[in-house]
């Protein structure tokens, strides 16, 4: 016969709990769920308000002893709330400086890294805001350094913007087939062979395939668009693409040439690359 599971005074024959501690346990469970709700509803207003961080530190400790919830779990519970500002920020898909400020304060403030912050790709997402946002202003975001070889030759004095990694380079092909019937007489010339008099009657047929030609680096900058990969390296001046076609995962550009056919990027990414690629192109423009 072992103790009880909550309590640990003795238990009886073929039993684990008192039923009151349980209960109990049941209920101090449900308590500290709330509380972790309302913290995190907590950071994420003070977050967004503004709120003196000094202000909120207090808040949180105070919400923590409330509802008995373990210091240990504070960092867990302060990135879930500015996950929650970070979503709540981007509900107009707008990041204002302002925002952005809050946001970036409080990271220092409570000392969260970068990576424990993007584990759900909040991160990369307010980075990628504020890249649209100075974009949209008529600058030239500078927040994005390449290390090491890319094997792109940059033109002097052009800026890089962004930069995607394992990006599928397709292009379309046309396929052309001749369908139809041949009229006429035919004359044996020898056993088993004939020669058809006659003309040959028939239409061709084409047909477009998207055909992956490629996997690598997309680079863009403020004057260019780059790919760079084992079998295909490409640069598209801005100045050259007639036309921008958005997919869910990608950018499709069609350039300015009698013979120019679709090229596309898939990225992963699609609305951010055609906002960031549209917008560039109409930043030399203005």
């Amino acid at each position: 016969m072992g103790n009880f599971r909550y309590c640990g005074l003795p238990a009886g024959f073929m039993r684990s709990a008192h039923p009151d501690c349980a209960k109990k346990e049941k209920q101090k469970t449900a308590q500290a769920s709330l509380g972790m709700t309302k913290l995190v509803e907590a950071i994420a207003h003070g977050i967004t308000t503004g709120t003196s961080l000094d202000v909120l530190d207090r808040s949180i400790v105070t919400i923590e002893q409330q509802y008995g919830i373990s210091p240990g779990s504070r960092s867990e519970n302060l990135v879930r709330g500015w996950e929650r500002a970070v979503d709540a920020a981007l509900e107009d898909n707008i990041l204002e400086e302002i925002e952005e400020q809050r946001l970036l304060l409080f990271q220092q403030h409570f000392n969260l890294s970068q990576s424990d912050l993007d584990r759900n790709g909040s991160w990369m997402k307010i980075t990628q805001a504020s890249v649209l946002r100075e974009v949209l202003n008529g600058k030239v975001p500078t927040r994005v350094n390449l290390s090491g070889a890319t094997g792109i030759n940059f033109q002097k004095g052009e800026s890089i913007v962004w930069a995607f990694k394992s990006t599928r380079y397709l292009e379309d092909k046309t396929r052309r087939t001749f369908t139809g019937t041949s009229q006429g007489m035919s004359f044996k010339i020898a056993k088993g062979v004939y020669y058809r008099v006659g003309a040959f009657k028939g239409r061709p047929i084409e047909t477009t395939e998207r055909i992956h030609l490629d996997t690598g680096l997309l680079v863009v900058t403020d004057k260019n668009i780059y790919f760079a990969g084992p079998a295909k390296s490409i640069r598209v001046p801005y100045t050259k693409i007639v036309s921008f076609q958005p997919y869910s995962d990608g950018l499709g550009i069609m350039k300015d040439n009698a013979t120019a056919k679709p090229q596309t990027f898939l990225t992963g990414d699609g609305w951010f690359v055609y906002n960031l690629v549209t917008n560039l192109s109409q930043l030399g423009n203005n």
